[in-house]
């Protein structure tokens, strides 16, 4: 004989389920995600902020450097009998004040943190660039520079033959040395002389 209970019957009859450890799980997986795109996003974020900070720096350098060789170039005619060379042979050599110092430091190259590849002519040091093969971020200043290897910081000179750097807008090419003294015809204190009235015979 099988008895029935109020109690047993109870347990026979399916409840409604109030375990919520699987809905819990489900939230936090869901959390999970949503937290690791907002995360991925921060970076990128912050990844192009740095970038665009080592630009800036790289921009500030290389002009810093690129007009300490002008003016280096350019006080050659009032040193030359202290100064055998027209050009420096190294970043060094700005730094040194030999009366006059014309870079506070010898810069390294702001996107690899190595010092910068030097731009020469022989042994003398016309400018820098940076090492770095990656693209710039900036094309604004850095226009049609495929990498930052291509940007050149370069001292160049003034003359009617300046034309602007497709690559780099802040420097100039096909222009004289900086410092190279102008020709009789170009130098603006050169004036054409006034005919000379004729002289009333004696």
């Amino acid at each position: 004989m099988i008895t029935f209970t109020a109690k047993s019957m109870w347990k026979q009859i399916p409840r409604p389920l109030t375990n919520q450890t699987g809905v819990t799980y489900l939230f936090m997986m869901i959390l999970v995600v949503v937290m690791s795109i907002s995360l991925l996003e921060v970076t990128q974020q912050w990844s192009v902020i740095m970038k665009r900070d080592r630009e800036a720096e790289l921009l500030f350098r290389g002009t810093r450097i690129k007009e300490s060789i002008e003016r280096y170039v350019a006080d050659y005619e009032v040193q030359k009998a202290t100064r055998p060379n027209r050009w420096p042979m190294t970043l060094e050599q700005l730094t040194k004040k030999t009366p006059k110092r014309y870079l506070q430091t010898v810069y390294t190259d702001p996107i690899t943190g190595e010092p910068f590849d030097l731009i020469k002519v022989g042994d003398e040091l016309h400018g820098v660039r940076s090492t770095s093969t990656d693209v710039p971020y900036d094309q604004v200043h850095f226009k049609n520079a495929k990498t930052y290897q291509a940007i050149r910081f370069e001292s160049t000179g003034t003359g009617s033959n300046c034309q602007p750097n497709p690559i780099n807008p802040l420097v100039q090419q096909n222009c004289p040395p900086p410092g190279t003294p102008p020709t009789e015809k170009e130098s603006p204190l050169a004036e054409p002389l006034e005919p000379s009235s004729p002289q009333p015979p004696s």
